[in-house]
């Protein structure tokens, strides 16, 4: 498992000083993580014995700048989660998972890191890790989340 990309659009009613609808790639680091290939990896059975529910809740965080650290496959957690995680909407096709979801801030945060995991409270098993640059979300905005992990 390779090619792995995550974009993320940040929609109206989101105020940015570049205005309009914006996407782009995760900036600094995208990784499936090593407990997401091992979700990957037993979910093809026809019994899964540990990870028995995708991985399609998302969260996002602060701190990752400040702490000087970006996405690695050793991840298990952000380092500092903010917000109440969604729940994505998942599709396959051909060899690419998607999941798209959007999270609203109640408060101002610089998020810089976002993660798909495997249960809606927190905790769980991180399945992707992304660290980018900073954005400021004043409260009420929101940021839509695409992730796409491709089979290659």
């Amino acid at each position: 498992m390779t090619g792995n990309t995550g974009t993320l659009a940040l929609p109206r009613p989101y105020r940015s000083r570049l205005g309009g609808l914006i996407s782009w790639a995760f900036g600094v680091a995208t990784v499936v993580t090593n407990k997401g290939k091992e979700i990957w990896a037993e979910r093809l059975m026809e019994t899964p014995a540990t990870y028995t529910h995708s991985p399609h809740w998302m969260a996002m965080g602060v701190g990752a700048t400040g702490a000087g650290r970006t996405a690695e496959k050793t991840n298990t957690a952000l380092t500092t989660e903010k917000m109440a995680r969604t729940v994505g909407t998942e599709s396959v096709s051909t060899n690419k998972y998607k999941v798209t979801g959007s999270i609203t801030a109640t408060e101002e945060l610089k998020v810089d890191e976002a993660g798909l995991f495997d249960q809606l409270a927190t905790g769980g098993n991180m399945y992707t890790s992304a660290t980018m640059n900073v954005d400021t979300l004043a409260n009420a905005d929101s940021i839509t989340f695409t992730w796409t992990v491709e089979l290659s």
